[in-house]
């Protein structure tokens, strides 16, 4: 006879538990592990802009944005209003950070009557300003792949330029000779950043060209002036031809590429 007890017929047999390490020990992937890095700003950033140009104030011609030809020799505009230029900018980095550069810039932007609007049969004028640059920059964000920006520059001018007034017979030729000016330029906008070697710009930058220098002068010759933009004396009887106060004050609307130098790691 067999007899099994309560106590044997439940029992179970003794289980041991034991942990296992679940923790993950294997290495992050690269490009993972370069997402999270800290980016390095360039050290030297070099840009190239393309322009459209459209002149304020006395640079607006008049209300219709025509050519003037009475305006243009009495003095009262530049008789011009729209062009286009180009731009060659450096820009340094002075902190370890890229929050503040050195700008270093050279350009050249052209003015025409009849760039936009059709010729005046009062005639034309054209303007070419050559320019020399050098100011300081604000970058907000020098180690991203977007790098908003805003900048001031003082800036040197070398304006010259060209009319023909119509006249009842032969169109008369005037070369507008060079005349040394110094202004102020105020940039903003923005880069993007393709990779660590290049990227593209687009921004808006506001210039006044004739700030210090302004003056009147007469030639030597009839067919030649100067840019004649300062104030007319009162005790002058006899002043310079197309003389009178002008500002040559301009936007620019630019676009272009970048070539970045010493960058790495951008987000």
């Amino acid at each position: 006879m067999i007899s099994l007890t309560g106590t044997e017929l439940f029992s179970q047999p003794e289980t041991s538990f034991t942990s296992k390490d679940t923790s993950y020990n294997f290495p992050a992937n690269k490009k993972i592990f370069n997402m999270l890095k800290r980016g390095k700003a360039p050290m030297v950033t070099l840009q190239l802009s393309f322009a459209y140009n459209i002149g304020h104030m006395d640079l607006a011609s008049d209300d219709n944005t025509r050519f003037r030809k009475d305006d243009f020799e009495l003095g009262r505009n530049f008789g011009t209003r729209y062009g286009f230029g180009v731009s060659l900018l450096g820009k340094i980095r002075l902190n370890k950070e890229g929050y503040i550069r050195l700008n270093v810039g050279t350009s050249y932007n052209r003015f025409l009557s009849n760039f936009v609007i059709s010729e005046s049969p009062e005639g034309k004028v054209a303007y070419n300003v050559f320019s020399g640059s050098l100011g300081v920059e604000n970058n907000f964000s020098p180690q991203k792949k977007i790098k908003p920006y805003v900048g001031l520059d003082i800036i040197a001018n070398f304006i010259s330029g060209k009319a023909v007034l119509a006249t009842d017979s032969t169109d008369f030729n005037l070369r507008i000779r060079s005349s040394f000016r110094v202004g102020l330029s105020l940039n903003l906008g923005f880069e993007y950043a393709f990779n660590n070697r290049v990227g593209f710009n687009l921004g808006y930058r506001l210039t006044h060209a004739n700030l210090i220098g302004r003056q009147n002068k007469a030639s030597n010759s009839p067919s030649e002036t100067y840019l004649n933009d300062d104030k007319i004396k009162s005790n002058d009887p006899n002043p310079p031809a197309y003389s009178g106060w002008k500002q040559f004050l301009y936007s620019q609307f630019y676009t272009g590429i970048n070539y970045y130098f010493g960058m790495k790691n951008t987000r």
